[in-house]
């Protein structure tokens, strides 16, 4: 099979996997790295893997993503600079990434990247799996983005993923944890050692968050001083809790009557959450815009971000409210929120499920909002350069001196 490539119309280099003598072409000097996540469809894994191979580029690395599916709306954020490689075939069957391990195979042996990240489990498993039989001196390094052992929405394939995690985890060189809880989670359900993780927080670009975040947008009560704003911005799933969410909602507006609530984003979860603010009563008081590609300006303008999830990682959508002054209020899940917010410095937290006290929560903080100068200050320890000089940090001490 020779290599193609071709221009996908957004600017960076779409590629087959290369087997014969015509690969990738690129500057021996730099170091090559490798990511693989399957597509790049709306989330917070996809976003952090963008994020960390466009700032890893600028620093003079040669990056590689490897994708299932070289498509998805973030597709747009991936620097030129980053060489996609899609991953034979483009549309998986029911096994889903495991149909690429092959195709793997035959990346590694021919562009010997110093490191192959994996995002999300079921590209971890299949990475460290194919690295079992490969005499190859890439380390497979799985960046694990949730709590593990959470997951409510585990479909029968995440099962398996799920019980094959213990048994294949401990083969990796070493293991990236986007927070110390999920750090904890691994040690907690699989024989990983705790020495074999380390934790590197997601990179988050604050200020391009506050330029994009000056921009107007199309929302009437958004641009209207005189409604005090609710917002979630996210992906509608179980995990998410929206229905907690909205009749927790519920019982700010029956408060305030001033108050209006926006649930941006999509997923399997939006038909549910539609029927429950109908259901509810509430479809002149609650909006749901879906997708928004700027989510930014909906976050400055807004008084409050209601985070009712039942587990995170690392949630960056809680960084970015940070990052515009936009108040807090969050389930203190596993795991994440607590770590951004300083154990509640920076936003409050209410134990999960607990509606009543998300709805005190938020009342609250209209009443009496935090200082947004001290919020935006925090946001700045999550900025790309502190967390890209740690992370090359790291790969200097477990890629290249290992």
């Amino acid at each position: 099979m020779d290599e193609s490539t071709l221009s996908d119309g957004a600017g960076s280099t779409v590629s087959t996997v290369p087997e014969q003598n015509n690969a990738i072409t690129m500057d021996d000097s730099r170091p090559l790295l490798a990511f693989f996540i399957p597509d790049l469809s709306v989330g917070g894994a996809e976003q952090v893997a963008i994020t960390i191979a466009n700032g890893l580029v600028t620093r003079g690395y040669d990056i590689d993503l490897l994708l299932s599916r070289a498509s998805g709306e973030l597709r747009s954020e991936l620097s030129e600079q980053v060489s996609i490689v899609e991953l034979p075939p483009s549309k998986t069957p029911v096994v889903g990434v495991a149909a690429h391990l092959p195709f793997l195979a035959a990346y590694l042996n021919r562009r010997k990247p110093a490191a192959l990240f994996p995002h999300l489990e079921h590209p971890s498993i299949v990475s460290l799996a194919i690295n079992r039989f490969l005499d190859a001196d890439t380390a497979v390094i799985p960046t694990q983005h949730s709590a593990f052992g959470h997951d409510v929405e585990a479909t029968p394939k995440d099962q398996i993923v799920r019980r094959i995690v213990p048994r294949l985890y401990p083969a990796s060189d070493q293991i990236v944890s986007v927070s110390e809880g999920v750090a904890d989670s691994l040690v907690d359900r699989t024989p990983v050692d705790r020495s074999d993780i380390s934790v590197l927080h997601n990179p988050v670009d604050v200020e391009q968050i506050r330029d994009r975040a000056r921009q107007p947008v199309e929302h009437e009560w958004v641009e209207n001083d005189d409604r005090d704003v609710v917002l979630f911005v996210g992906r509608h799933a179980r995990q998410k809790n929206l229905d907690g969410w909205v009749r927790a909602f519920e019982k700010v507006v029956n408060r305030n009557a001033n108050a209006r609530a926006i649930i941006a984003g999509k997923g399997p979860c939006r038909a549910q959450v539609q029927a429950t603010v109908e259901r509810l009563g509430l479809s002149d008081m609650v909006s749901l815009p879906g997708f928004v590609d700027n989510p930014y300006r909906y976050m400055t303008k807004s008084d409050v971000f209601l985070l009712s999830s039942r587990y995170e990682g690392l949630p960056t959508v809680l960084i970015e409210c940070l990052a515009v002054g936009c108040p807090i209020v969050s389930t203190d899940c596993p795991s994440g929120p607590r770590e951004i917010l300083s154990d509640g410095e920076h936003g409050t937290l209410v134990p999960i499920d607990d509606t009543n006290g998300l709805a005190n929560a938020v009342c609250d903080t209209l009443a009496d909002p935090p200082d947004p100068d001290r919020l935006r200050s925090r946001a700045d320890d999550f900025s790309p350069k502190p967390v890209f000089d740690e992370y090359e940090r790291f790969l200097e001490k477990h890629v290249f001196t290992a």
